[in-house]
């Protein structure tokens, strides 16, 4: 049966895989990016590239949002949705509301450092002047399994389980707030780019 609040999304979600298929090219977390315009045309696109620039906030959401407000000639993007293969962080959900976009559609759920629902949920803080709508979930399976075998691929064959997960359940391959591995980096890990405790590179 055809999902009426998700199917929408496919064909732009699609897109986003196919965005995200190239960052792994340049090593880094294959995730994409897609800016619609009200119309449903294609503003924009990213994908991470923050170890190709070495710039820290190089991630698909903001640069994505970059590029439509290029296009657009303005910050405002008002009307606008963007869709992206891995729920946002704080720093593209903070992204997300200080362009004005409309709407935030995600694939797969980030409950270690997910900002639009998982671990935090700034998107819609009432707290904010503006609460896009979000929609998630769509093609979960599709932009998990392209994470999860990065990770794999760069563990050796150790995977990084991603996507829907039962109420109480732990991924092993996640960490936790307050976990043993959930620890700063080390300077050393810092300087090789690596994540905290795992020898990953980050989102």
């Amino acid at each position: 049966m055809t999902d009426p609040v998700r199917a929408p999304w496919e064909a732009p979600m699609r897109l986003a895989l196919e965005e995200a298929a190239r960052a792994p090219l340049t090593g880094d977390v294959p995730v994409g990016a897609v800016v619609l315009a009200e119309d449903g045309a294609v503003l924009a696109t990213g994908r991470n590239e923050r170890e190709l620039t070495g710039d820290p906030t190089g991630h698909a959401e903001v640069l994505a949002l970059r590029r439509a407000a290029a296009a657009r000639g303005s910050w405002r993007l008002t009307g606008c949705t963007l869709v992206v293969t891995l729920e946002p962080c704080t720093m593209c959900a903070g992204a997300l509301v200080l362009s004005r976009v409309d709407r935030v559609v995600y694939g797969a759920r980030d409950e270690k450092a997910g900002a639009a629902g998982s671990l935090w949920d700034v998107v819609r803080d009432r707290r904010l002047n503006h609460r896009p709508e979000v929609i998630q979930g769509v093609l979960e399976a599709e932009c998990a399994r392209q994470l999860t075998a990065f990770f794999r691929d760069a563990r050796g064959g150790a995977a990084e389980t991603l996507g829907p997960r039962t109420p109480g359940s732990q991924d092993p391959g996640r960490q936790t707030p307050g976990s043993q591995s959930a620890c700063p980096q080390t300077p050393g890990q810092r300087a090789a780019g690596q994540g905290p405790g795992n020898g990953l590179p980050e989102r």
